[in-house]
C-alpha cells in the first residue's frame, strides 16, 4: 500500500509514524512545503523570548531520522498544488525550482493544518508585520528584535516597542516573550475580553496580571492600519518602523508587529478537490477520520469534529486533538476499525506567572446553541493555604440544570490550575456529574492540594444548587436584578469600607442573628461576601428563619469585579511604576527613619493582607517603613487606596510571582479631613449629571482653576459620560443593550440639553444662542480648551461596563479609572465637586 500525507508537522508526521508503526511493508510519502518537518510550533513564542536558548530543541525530527526510525520517504519543500481523485495521484511542485511532478496514492492524509488568519489592512504586506506558525516565520521575528535591541545596546535608538495585534494563547505568549526581552508591548484585541475559549469573569483576572506587567492592553479595539514611518532612525539607518493605527483613534509607533488575530483551517486544496466541507468551512469528515472520498483522510486543524457537549460539528486548532485524530486516521487507513468520537477544546495558557484555561463549553458557547445550564464560582487556593506558595485560584463550572452532567469548566491561578482543568475534562469525557466530583478521591497533601480539593469544592457547591440548599444571584443580573431587595454584605466592617457594592447594607455575619429580628420575611434578600463562603452560611441562617427569598451572589465580589470592573479593571490599573504618581495621601509625607520591617502576608486573601498591614502600622513610629508580600492580586488597588484613606504613602509595589512586594511608609500625622488652611493648588470634581448647564458649570470652574494655576482631574461616571461620547464613535459589534443605551443617550458634548427649561429643545437651542452672544465658548471648545490645559478626564470604568460604552466611543484622551483612582485623585485636592 502507498500512503501519501500532506504535511509534515503535527497531525502529518503522527500519520506517518502510526501507519508504519502498524504497517512495515507500506511506502509512507510525506510531502511538506515548509523547509521543516515535525517541529514545536507550540515552543516558537519561546525561542523568541529567548527561554528556550537552542533553536535546534524545537525541530524533533529531520528527513534523516525519520527516515532512520521509520524508513518514511520525507520530501521538505514539495507543496501539493491539486488533487486528482478519479487517478488518484497528486500534483506537486518543488518551492525553490519550480519543477511540477505527480505522485500516486491508494491512501492520501490531508493534514495541511490552519494558516494565520491576515486581514485585508492597508500596509498589511509592511516588511515589521509578522505571523508566528512555522520556524521561519519565528526567524525572520526573532532576527528583526535580535538588530533591534543591539541597536538600543548600542545607545543608537531608544525604546523597542512592538504591538500584538490578537489575544489569543499565541498573542499572548507573544507578547509575554517579547516583555522578557525588554520589549516595550501593547496587545489590540477586538473583543471586549482578552482570552477566547473562556469567559468573562476568568479572563478579567488574567488581563489585571497582565497590565500589572506592564503591558499595555487596547480591549475592544482594532488594527485599522499599517504606515510606514518615514525618515531615518536612531542609528542613521532608514527608518523601517511602522505606526500601528487604531480605530481608536490612538497610533502605536512599532518596531514589530505580530498578527495573532486567530487562524483559518488550509482547505483550499480540498475544496478545489471537490471533497465536502463542514457548516464551519473545514473538511468534513466521519468518525473514521475518513472525508467523503473513500479513500482520503483528514486530520489536524483544518477538520471539523463533533464536541461531546454543543450540537454539530467545531473548529479546533489544538495540537493535542490533532494527534489523537492522525492516530485514528492512520489506524483506519492501515484496516483497524477505531473511532474519534469528539474534541472538547481543553487548553491552557501560561500568561507571565498565571495559568488560564478552559474545557468543554463556555457560557457563550451554550448560550449561542440554546443548551440550558447552571453555573457556580468558587476561589479556593491552589493548595493548602497554611503551606507557602500558593494563591486563590477563579474556578468556573457549568453543568446540566437536570442531571448535573458536567459541561464545561474553566480556570485561572498561579498555582494547580492545569491539574484541576485536566479533571474536568475527564469528568466531562466520561460524562460524570457534579455528584460524582463530590466524591473524587484525588491526592492531598499540603504542597499539592487540600483535603477538600477545588474538584471536590465546586462538585459540593454546585450539587448544593441542584439539591435547592443553595440559591444564587450573579453579578451579571446587578443592578436590575437586585432592585427592590435587601442587599446585604455579611464581610467584616474593615472589608465593605475599603469596597462595596453600591447600595449593600454592611450586617455582617457575626451580628447577623441579632440583625434579622425585625426583617421583613417577605422581602427579597441579595447576600454577598468575598467568595462566596460567609454569604452561604448567612444563606442558609436566613431560610431556616422564615425568609422566603434568599440568595448568594456565586463567587462573591469577586467575581463580582470581575465582571463589572468595578475598581480593579485593566484600564484603571497604572503600570506598576507609576504607583507613586498616581497614589497620594492627605498628610504630610513622612521622612525615612531608615526602619524597616517586612511583613509576610503571602496565603492570605483579602482582607487579610489589609488587616495584618493596619495593625503592624500601628506599632509604628511615623517614617518607618513597612515591606509586605503578598499573593492576592487585589492587593494592586486594595493597598494603594487603603494608605491613602489612612494618611501612609506607598513607597514601591512590583510584581512577584501571583502577587507583589510592596513597601510602605507611615504618615506623619492623620489623615486630613477639615481644616482652615489653604489646600493643596488642585481641584477635583465627580461630573455625574448630563445635563447642559451643569457641565458648562463644571468645565467653566475647571478652566478657571487652570488659569489659576491650579491641577484639575474630572471624574466622570453614569450619565456625566455621555459628555466625552464621541459624535462619530468607529464602528464595533454591540449588544441589544448597548444599541439601546447608545440611542437613548445624547452623543457628545455638543448633544447634551438643559436640566430646566429644555422645552422640546427651544429651551436648550436658546441658552445656546445666547452664549454665542456673549462670546461665552460652546461646551466642546470648553472640553478641548480644559484638556490642552492639563486637566484630567477620567471616564469611569464599571459606569462604562454597565451603559456599555467603550474606550473607543469616548473623545481621545480620556483616562479610564476606577473608584480607587478618583479617591487619590480627591485625597490630594484642595476643594472636591460633586455635580
Amino acid at each position: 500500500m502507498k500512503i501519501v500525507v500532506v504535511g509534515g508537522v503535527a497531525a502529518g508526521a503522527s500519520v506517518a509514524a502510526r501507519a508504519r508503526r502498524l504497517d512495515e511493508t507500506a511506502q509512507i510519502i510525506v510531502l511538506e512545503r515548509g523547509h521543516h518537518v515535525s517541529f514545536a510550533n507550540c515552543g516558537l513564542p519561546y525561542h523568541v523570548g529567548e527561554v528556550i536558548t537552542e533553536r535546534s530543541r524545537l525541530i524533533l525530527q529531520t528527513p534523516e531520522s525519520l527516515r532512520e526510525a521509520l524508513d518514511l520517504d520525507v520530501r521538505l519543500g514539495t507543496e501539493v498544488i491539486a488533487i486528482d481523485r478519479s487517478s488518484r495521484t497528486v500534483a506537486l511542485r518543488d518551492t525553490d525550482t519550480g519543477e511540477e511532478t505527480t505522485e500516486s496514492y491508494d491512501a492520501l492524509a490531508l493534514c495541511m493544518g490552519a494558516e494565520a488568519v491576515r486581514p485585508p489592512l492597508p500596509g498589511i504586506d509592511h516588511p515589521t508585520v509578522h505571523v508566528l506558525r512555522r520556524i521561519g516565520d519565528m526567524d525572520r521575528i526573532k532576527a528583526r528584535l535580535d538588530a533591534a535591541l543591539a541597536a538600543q545596546r548600542a545607545g543608537r535608538r531608544g525604546v523597542v516597542r512592538a504591538v500584538v495585534v490578537g489575544a489569543g494563547y499565541i498573542g499572548l505568549e507573544m507578547a509575554e516573550n517579547l516583555h522578557h526581552r525588554g520589549v516595550k508591548v501593547d496587545v489590540v484585541e477586538l473583543s471586549d475580553q482578552i482570552l477566547p475559549p473562556v469567559d468573562h469573569e476568568i479572563a478579567a483576572p488574567v488581563e489585571q496580571h497582565l497590565t500589572a506587567r506592564g503591558i499595555g492592553l487596547h480591549l475592544s479595539t482594532a488594527a485599522a492600519a499599517f504606515r510606514p514611518l518615514s525618515g531615518e532612525g536612531g542609528d542613521g539607518e532608514q527608518d523601517e518602523r511602522v505606526a500601528v493605527e487604531l480605530d481608536s483613534g490612538t497610533t502605536i509607533d512599532a518596531d514589530l508587529v505580530i498578527l495573532a488575530a486567530g487562524v483559518k483551517p488550509a482547505v483550499a486544496l480540498a475544496a478545489e478537490a471537490g471533497l465536502e466541507l463542514g457548516p464551519r468551512g473545514g473538511i468534513a469528515v466521519d468518525t473514521h477520520m475518513r472525508t467523503s472520498d473513500p479513500h482520503v483522510w483528514a486530520a489536524g486543524d483544518a477538520v471539523e469534529t463533533p464536541h461531546p457537549v454543543l450540537p454539530g460539528t467545531h473548529l479546533n486548532p489544538l495540537a493535542g486533538p490533532a494527534n489523537r485524530q492522525a492516530r485514528v486516521a492512520a489506524e483506519n487507513i492501515c484496516g483497524r476499525d477505531t473511532e474519534y468520537r469528539s474534541t472538547q477544546g481543553t487548553s491552557i495558557v501560561k500568561v507571565f506567572d498565571m495559568v488560564a484555561g478552559g474545557t468543554g463549553a463556555t457560557a457563550r458557547q451554550l448560550d449561542a446553541a440554546g443548551v440550558a445550564y447552571r453555573v457556580v464560582h468558587l476561589h479556593p487556593s491552589g493548595h493548602a493555604g497554611y503551606y507557602p506558595g500558593t494563591a486563590m485560584m477563579h474556578i468556573k463550572l457549568l453543568f446540566a440544570p437536570t442531571d448535573g452532567r458536567v459541561l464545561g469548566a474553566q480556570a485561572c491561578g498561579f498555582d494547580g490550575v492545569d491539574k484541576r482543568l485536566d479533571l474536568f475534562a475527564m469528568a466531562i469525557r466520561a460524562g460524570l456529574t457534579v455528584y460524582d466530583l463530590e466524591e473524587q478521591e484525588l491526592a492531598y497533601a499540603p504542597p499539592f492540594g487540600s483535603a477538600k480539593d477545588p474538584v471536590n469544592m465546586a462538585g459540593f457547591v454546585a450539587a448544593n444548587v441542584l439539591r435547592g440548599d443553595l440559591s444564587l444571584w450573579y453579578a451579571q443580573d446587578y443592578p436590575a436584578g437586585t432592585a427592590g431587595t435587601r442587599l446585604v454584605d455579611v464581610r467584616t466592617p474593615e472589608e465593605y469600607d475599603l469596597w462595596h457594592i453600591p447600595g449593600a447594607q454592611s450586617v455582617p455575619l457575626a451580628t447577623l442573628r441579632d440583625a434579622i429580628a425585625d426583617w421583613d420575611r417577605t422581602t427579597p434578600v441579595r447576600l454577598y461576601c468575598a467568595v462566596g463562603f460567609r454569604s452561604y452560611l448567612a444563606h442558609r441562617i436566613l431560610v431556616q428563619t422564615g425568609f422566603e427569598d434568599v440568595a448568594t451572589l456565586s463567587g462573591g465580589s469577586t467575581t463580582f469585579k470581575h465582571v463589572h470592573h468595578g475598581g480593579e479593571s485593566s484600564e484603571a490599573q497604572p503600570p506598576m511604576e507609576s504607583y507613586a504618581e498616581h497614589v497620594s495621601v492627605a498628610s504630610a509625607v513622612a521622612a525615612a527613619t531608615g526602619a524597616l520591617t517586612d511583613l509576610d502576608c503571602t496565603g492570605l486573601a483579602c482582607p487579610g493582607p489589609i488587616m495584618r498591614l493596619a495593625a503592624a502600622m500601628r506599632t509604628a513610629d511615623a517614617g518607618d517603613e513597612i515591606r509586605v508580600t503578598v499573593s492576592d492580586p487585589g492587593f494592586a488597588l486594595d493597598g494603594p487606596a487603603w494608605a491613602s484613606k489612612n494618611g501612609h504613602t506607598l513607597v514601591s509595589m512590583e510584581p512577584q510571582g501571583p502577587g507583589y512586594v510592596a513597601t510602605f511608609r507611615k504618615g506623619g500625622t492623620a489623615p486630613v479631613t477639615s481644616s482652615s488652611a489653604p489646600g493643596p493648588a488642585k481641584t477635583s470634581m465627580v461630573v455625574f449629571s448630563g445635563d447642559l448647564d451643569k457641565v458648562l458649570a463644571a468645565f467653566i470652574i475647571a478652566n478657571g482653576a487652570l488659569a489659576m494655576g491650579q491641577d484639575v482631574s474630572m471624574f466622570f461616571t453614569f450619565w456625566g459620560l455621555n459628555a466625552l461620547r464621541r459624535e462619530d464613535p468607529p464602528p464595533r459589534e454591540r449588544t441589544a443593550m448597548e444599541r439601546m443605551f447608545g440611542a437613548m443617550m445624547p452623543r457628545g458634548a455638543d448633544k447634551l440639553t438643559l436640566s430646566q427649561m429644555h422645552m422640546a429643545g427651544a429651551g436648550t437651542a436658546m441658552i445656546r444662542r445666547v452664549m454665542r452672544q456673549h462670546d461665552v465658548q460652546p461646551l466642546p471648545e470648553l472640553v478641548a480648551a480644559a484638556q490642552a490645559g492639563g486637566a484630567r478626564l477620567i471616564g469611569c470604568t464599571m459606569t462604562m461596563d454597565l451603559l456599555g460604552i467603550a474606550q473607543s466611543d469616548l473623545i481621545e484622551g480620556v483616562e479610564l479609572g476606577g473608584v480607587a483612582t478618583f479617591l487619590g485623585e480627591a485625597q490630594e485636592s484642595g476643594s472636591t465637586l460633586f455635580i
